[in-house]
């Protein structure tokens, strides 16, 4: 019997932001370039030591030399994938921080 495993997509819909890594317990992935439109998909397969539901999801954006956090939380599933959506505004190039969310 084989193992199953969740996944987790990271879709970026900021539109002149770039994802630069994703937290969430377990797991840090790094050196990231999700840019507009773009998404990646990882497979969790060491597991979910926090279990599945309620889990808290960073992720780090940037443009130039300035970076930003949002995190918010999600429920997860074996063999299923969580989609996770990174959404925002600019208004005269700086970020909406109220507006920004993941989802």
């Amino acid at each position: 019997m084989s193992e199953k495993y969740p996944s987790m997509k990271i879709v970026n819909k900021y539109d002149t932001r770039t994802i630069t890594s994703v937290t969430l317990v377990g797991y840090e992935f790094k050196s990231l370039s999700i840019g507009f439109d773009s998404s990646q998909t990882f497979l969790l397969d060491k597991g979910m030591p926090g279990g599945y539901s309620n889990i808290n999801i960073s992720v780090s954006y940037h443009s130039g030399s300035a970076t930003w956090y949002v995190s918010n939380n999600f429920d997860f599933n074996d063999d299923k994938t969580t989609t996770i959506t990174l959404k925002g505004s600019n208004a005269e190039g700086h970020p909406d921080y109220n507006n920004t969310r993941l989802e």
